[in-house]
């Protein structure tokens, strides 16, 4: 077991769903790629088509560069899996709440923290 809060069956079951989250981006940014090839390659399109179309990219692009960062994250968090530092918070080194990784299990700060940091 980690040195932290979290017993071996809270870290196998989160994870699990930080793979499967992992997975889930992956196939997003891939589809997303394949998406902007095809707009890419119709080139008998209408003005209209055309305007409506890089909005479409624009939005993808958006989204992508969230996905990315979220990615990473969870990445990030697998690795802390890995190396015994799963479900500290990075800014205070206090124990995440089990409740919170849960729902977030990339969180890298408590609720309480991630609150004061965006006021």
């Amino acid at each position: 077991m980690s040195d932290n809060h979290l017993s071996e069956s809270d870290l196998q079951r989160l994870r699990t769903k930080l793979g499967k989250k992992r997975d889930e981006l992956i196939a997003a940014q891939r589809a997303a790629q394949d998406d902007q090839r095809g707009v890419v390659a119709d080139h008998e399109s209408e003005d209209g088509d055309i305007a409506e179309q890089m909005i479409e990219q624009e939005s993808a692009r958006r989204v992508g560069a969230f996905d990315a960062a979220l990615l990473a994250d969870v990445e990030r968090a697998l690795k802390k899996i890995e190396d015994g530092r799963y479900g500290m918070s990075e800014g205070t080194g206090k124990p995440i709440p089990l409740a919170r990784l849960e729902v977030v299990p990339w969180a890298r700060r408590t609720a309480d923290e991630e609150d004061r940091k965006a006021r």
